[in-house]
């Protein structure tokens, strides 16, 4: 047995993924048509509902309508690094996104 993922791809958003076990091209062809979809491809890791297909590869949905995609590393990043955290005293943040930046966890 040998379970395959598959994203189901419309207008380069992931609408679905399926797991098939040996799929023929045949089956792969009609789960296209039935779900009128772009593309019915081998699904890696990155791939999830919600995120994108850009003909290469898959990206993970974007976390905050502010970050940008990091070509090399394949991910999304906020316009800002996240602040340098001090080992021994360590103070944690979470990206705001009203203020379009890092904010410290005070909880």
């Amino acid at each position: 047995m040998t379970l395959e993922n598959y994203a189901f791809i419309k207008n380069e958003l992931v609408v679905n993924i399926a797991i098939f076990d040996n799929p023929t091209n045949d089956l792969l062809e009609h789960f296209k048509n039935i779900h009128e979809i772009d593309y019915l491809i081998k699904a890696t890791s990155k791939a999830a509902i919600g995120g994108t297909y850009d003909g290469s590869k898959f990206w993970l949905p974007k976390p905050f309508p502010s970050w940008i995609k990091n070509e090399e590393l394949n991910e999304w990043e906020a316009p800002i690094p996240y602040p340098e955290i001090d080992e021994e005293d360590p103070i944690f943040y979470e990206w705001n996104e009203d203020i379009l930046n890092w904010e410290e966890i005070t909880e």
